[in-house]
């Protein structure tokens, strides 16, 4: 890390404490999201709940906040072991103090049909499908009896969810602060602000890309509405990138009667409330992060794949989903060692998956698919004693962050994603100048194109000729480039992305309670969204 990076990481986290101080010193700051922050497995050998923390890109981000300030992380008891150990505790709603955390989580037990109903058939896929624009329109989805009755019990849940939050929002001295994240919990907004009995700020992150409003057609329009409206009962809806967010007001504006759209301001008013429409583009933790890069643990794991690398190496790290394109991106490792034989038997591309979803079909599909698409390239390329592709499948985060270390090139390339962290992890612990092929359809393409090669998602050739320009690519160039994203990251870490929520959320207090004398001005800092 160069002294610029130190010094933006630095000032990053003196102006979050500053603004922590300011806003929660007399309030109390609740998350709500599916996952806490911690999962608890039972160790028959020790007859004790294990802790661990828990999986997933929400509880990455939201839990820098910890070392700011105590938080209450309200979550839905995810697992067996979550769901054991509350009912141990004689609680439906247990509270557990994480060793390794400076803040309580919440979790929140509900009937495990209705938890099924609202995760695996509302959540994903039909809620995550239609983000992430996967749905074949002319056949799927099929909004049937049994998809109305899982969307009562993702409302169930959701009001489980807004009804533990009510309840700690009681022990709060001033007026509490609320974080809502993502596509599971759309209808605790509007549960919260119809039950409250006291005054709040409310905010709802968006993680996932939101799709345009001819798509959101695809539901019905009782379902969608439900959805809007409550986000619309929040102080600030946030998302990833502009496109997104003016995405939503134009969704309001079209399907959301009775919604009054201000573009100029990003602002929907509807019920007599009127919601901020912001940008929050997210990031990582930079200190975190390199931390763990210079772990024993990663240390050893970089030795072991070191011995897997070629000549120069390829790297890619996803979750095993049909949006994050992989079989686009074999497509184009495989033109790239058909137009260029020289880089046979020296180029490697070292592939680390991690599965997820798999009880969709269309995910096992999309499994049975990579296999396909890697074995065929194995098939054709290899010479008996070099093998072109090697796959990794699991969740092993230390050993990806080995690996992006290593990397000679970084092919991510999702057809659409919110933002994808891998594309800001990568440079920040990379020691190869290496070079990031990004898709245009990733949210950090915005932040990060000044230094990373920017392709069509679906432009098979193009990618592969990104892969060539990234592999000839001069010293020189690729230490310019990687300087560019490096510094990228970390003048914008997490640490800032928190820091603007809570600015906006500063200005919401001062507007609601003015000190004598004084008038408030609207920040303009996102105004640019409508634009």
């Amino acid at each position: 890390m160069t002294n610029e990076q130190r010094l933006s990481l630095g000032k990053n986290r003196a102006r979050l404490a500053q603004i922590v101080e300011t806003i929660f010193s007399t309030r109390k700051l609740i998350i709500a999201s599916n996952r806490g922050p911690v999962e608890y497995r039972w160790n028959e050998a020790t007859s004790t709940w294990e802790e661990r923390r828990g999986s997933g890109g929400v509880v990455t981000a939201i839990s820098s906040v910890n070392r700011f300030l105590d938080t209450v992380w309200i979550a839905c008891a995810a697992t067996d072991g979550d769901r054991e150990a509350a009912a141990a505790l004689k609680n439906a709603h247990a509270k557990f103090a994480g060793a390794n955390q400076r803040y309580p989580s919440r979790f929140v037990v509900t009937d495990p049909e209705e938890y099924e109903d609202y995760y695996g058939r509302i959540s994903n896929p039909l809620l995550w499908f239609l983000h992430h624009y996967m749905w074949d329109a002319p056949r799927t989805p099929n909004i049937t009896r049994e998809t109305r009755k899982a969307w009562k019990n993702y409302e169930r849940v959701n009001a489980a969810i807004a009804d533990a939050v009510l309840e700690e929002m009681e022990s709060s001295q001033d007026a509490p602060v609320v974080m809502l994240q993502d596509y599971h919990l759309y209808l605790c907004g509007g549960v919260i602000r119809q039950r409250l009995t006291r005054k709040a700020l409310i905010t709802h992150f968006i993680h996932v890309p939101w799709p345009g409003p001819g798509y959101w057609g695809l539901l019905p329009p009782d379902i969608r509405q439900s959805i809007f409206r409550s986000l619309c009962a929040c102080d600030l809806v946030g998302f990833q990138t502009p496109l997104y967010a003016r995405n939503f007001l134009n969704t309001c504006a079209e399907l959301l009667p009775g919604a009054r759209v201000d573009l100029t301001n990003s602002e929907v008013t509807i019920d007599g409330h009127t919601a901020r429409v912001r940008v929050y583009p997210i990031s990582i933790d930079v200190d975190s992060t390199i931390d763990l890069a210079e772990s024993i643990e990663v240390r050893e794991y970089r030795q072991r794949l070191r011995a897997r690398c070629g000549d120069q190496t390829i790297v890619r790290i996803d979750r095993i989903e049909p949006s994050k394109n992989i079989v686009r991106g074999f497509q184009a490792f495989e033109q790239l060692l058909e137009d260029y034989p020289r880089y046979r038997g020296r180029i490697k591309f070292l592939v680390f998956l991690v599965p997820s979803r798999l009880s969709v079909d269309e995910y096992k599909r999309y499994l049975d698919e990579i296999m396909i698409a890697a074995g065929w390239i194995n098939t054709r390329f290899s010479d008996g004693l070099w093998q072109p592709i090697e796959l990794f499948v699991g969740e092993n985060y230390p050993r990806a962050i080995a690996a992006m270390q290593l990397y000679d090139v970084l092919l991510v390339n999702p057809l659409i994603d919110g933002m994808n962290l891998v594309a800001k992890e990568g440079p920040t612990v990379n020691e190869t100048n290496g070079v990031i092929v990004l898709s245009e359809g990733a949210g950090a393409s915005e932040q990060l194109s000044e230094g990373a090669l920017v392709v069509s998602p679906a432009d098979i050739l193009g990618t592969s000729e990104a892969l060539h320009q990234a592999l000839e690519m001069s010293a020189e160039e690729r230490e310019r480039r990687a300087n560019a994203l490096r510094n990228c990251v970390a003048s914008e870490d997490i640490t800032m992305w928190l820091y603007h929520q809570f600015e906006d959320l500063k200005e919401l207090i001062s507007e609601q309670n003015p000190a004598p004398g004084e008038q408030t001005t609207s920040n303009n800092r996102l105004k640019s969204i409508a634009v």
